[in-house]
């Protein structure tokens, strides 16, 4: 299985291993589902909203097992994206 990223839309494109392309397909796919705090510090990233991953992991029709591999995967994404964004932040 390949996975496709628009060139024009994502110009800085690279190779993903074929044991990640499920996992960068679902974090493609839930990029806007993030939970946020504002206040008067501004922004904080949270982390993702499981419930919208899960409808995710469910529809794209991965196994159950494959799927608790893929939401692994996720989780270490999202806690180096959380970490990334606070950096960003300072």
């Amino acid at each position: 299985m390949a996975l496709e990223v628009d060139a024009i839309a994502y110009p800085e494109a690279f190779e993903v291993m074929a044991q990640n392309v499920d996992a960068v397909r679902i974090w493609l796919a839930v990029e806007t589902q993030w939970r946020v705090a504002v206040g008067m510090g501004g922004i904080a990233w949270l982390g993702l909203d499981y419930n919208a991953v899960d409808v995710v992991l469910r529809r794209v029709g991965l196994t159950v097992e494959r799927a608790n591999e893929v939401f692994g995967d996720l989780m270490v994404m999202e806690a180096a994206a959380v970490a990334a964004f606070g950096e960003a932040k300072q």
